[in-house]
């Protein structure tokens, strides 16, 4: 089937757009024999990214011989985007259109408050982070932003819950009224999985499942060198699976949910079975760096039960990786190794056992790099987030 040539064109864009971006500033020539179109087509594509201000001349390249060539590359500071992570940790961070950081902030919410609390919260840090840095909202293609979720079921101890208030209200509407620029709002998990493909291992395979392990547990798989969010962009919800049948119950309702075993807010609450002075996620790192053998054990065990769930997904979709994130896979590498064992051992398929599974490297910052990395891929292929009108 045919595509339109309105179509073909974005294609193009975007696949011109996306050489430079993975191999730096290109000439016009290079672009025409690396993607296989006919010169006359990437000069009229790229005269008009320059006029839009996302490409830009940067300079003759070297030549053996003849006229050297006009080099291309992005318009790093056309325009700016802002990141977000909401969690108890969060983090703010401002890039450029090579989704360079320019700036940082430790944001430190109470998930709890709910959407319309943190909305307010976060419009008015962001404008203050705007005005300190003299820019105008007319240089911002926009902000990205990690949530915990929102409108998922809920059973009574939602009320117990950091994700409080975010089960029946849509954060989508709420956040897009707090900002005078278009947002992309994303579930911290998600966010996580798309800043690894963009930065992380996930640059190596074009089928893996990222695992996000933290207060709360998620999923995001990428199949095709895509994001597969499902038909109501709900795919991913791995914490939400069920591990026990009669087990643990959650704030969604069921009982048994893999997050209950296997998240810090889970850790936690094991943890203060054991010691009483257990108060946060904090507390439990510091008994286990003292080597408190049954805070170890615990943390093992987590780490067993997320392996169980490991092997359930590459029984059912043989990704090429399993790449693991979160605070938990940051400082627990134990948990990690538990993970792996228990995981290898349960898988069905023997050739499937061979799945590596990794822990990622991307650090605190992954979930507002992957959202402000969203912002970015839409502003430069010609996609901006929809701006709410009043």
């Amino acid at each position: 089937m045919r595509g339109t040539p309105g179509l073909i064109r974005k294609i193009n864009r975007s696949n011109i757009i996306g050489l430079i971006q993975k191999r730096g500033s290109l000439s016009r020539s290079e672009i025409s024999r690396i993607s296989g179109l006919s010169l006359p087509s990437v000069s009229r594509i790229i005269d008009s990214l320059i006029q839009e201000g996302i490409l830009k001349e940067i300079g003759k390249g070297k030549s053996l011989r003849g006229k050297k060539p006009l080099l291309i590359d992005i318009n790093s500071d056309h325009q700016y985007v802002f990141g977000v992570e909401i969690s108890r940790k969060g983090q703010i961070i401002l890039c450029n259109l090579t989704g360079k950081v320019l700036r940082r902030e430790q944001y430190f919410p109470d998930p709890s408050q709910g959407p319309l609390s943190i909305a307010n919260q976060l419009s008015k840090k962001i404008t203050q982070l705007s005005h300190s840095l003299n820019l105008l909202p007319n240089k911002i293609a926009g902000v990205g932003i990690g949530t915990p979720g929102f409108l998922f079921k809920a059973g009574p101890l939602i009320s117990q819950s950091p994700f409080f208030g975010w089960n029946s209200i849509n954060a989508v509407e709420i956040f897009e009224k707090s900002f005078p620029y278009p947002v992309i709002v994303e579930n911290v998990a998600k966010a996580s999985a798309i800043a690894e493909k963009m930065y992380g291992y996930g640059k190596q395979f074009d089928n893996f499942f990222y695992i996000f392990t933290d207060w709360g547990v998620g999923g995001g798989f990428f199949t095709g060198g895509a994001l597969y969010r499902g038909i109501n962009g709900n795919a991913g919800e791995f914490g939400h699976t069920i591990i026990e049948q009669n087990g643990v119950p959650c704030y969604c309702g069921n009982l048994g949910c893999l997050e209950q075993y296997t998240s810090t807010d889970a850790i936690v609450r094991e943890a203060r079975s054991i010691n009483k002075n257990i108060k946060d996620f904090d507390s439990v790192m510091n008994a286990f760096q003292l080597g408190d053998s049954k805070i170890i054990a615990l943390i093992e065990k987590s780490g067993e039960i997320l392996g169980k769930g490991v092997a359930n997904i590459i029984n059912l979709l043989n990704p090429e990786a399993i790449i693991i994130g979160g605070e938990i896979a940051r400082k627990c590498p134990i948990y990690i190794q538990s993970a792996i064992v228990q995981a290898h051992g349960a898988v069905f398929s023997l050739e499937a056992r061979k799945t590596p599974v990794i822990t990622s490297q991307l650090g605190e910052e992954a979930v507002a790099m992957g959202m402000a990395s969203e912002v970015i891929s839409r502003f430069i292929n010609g996609n901006p987030p929809i701006k709410r009108e009043e």
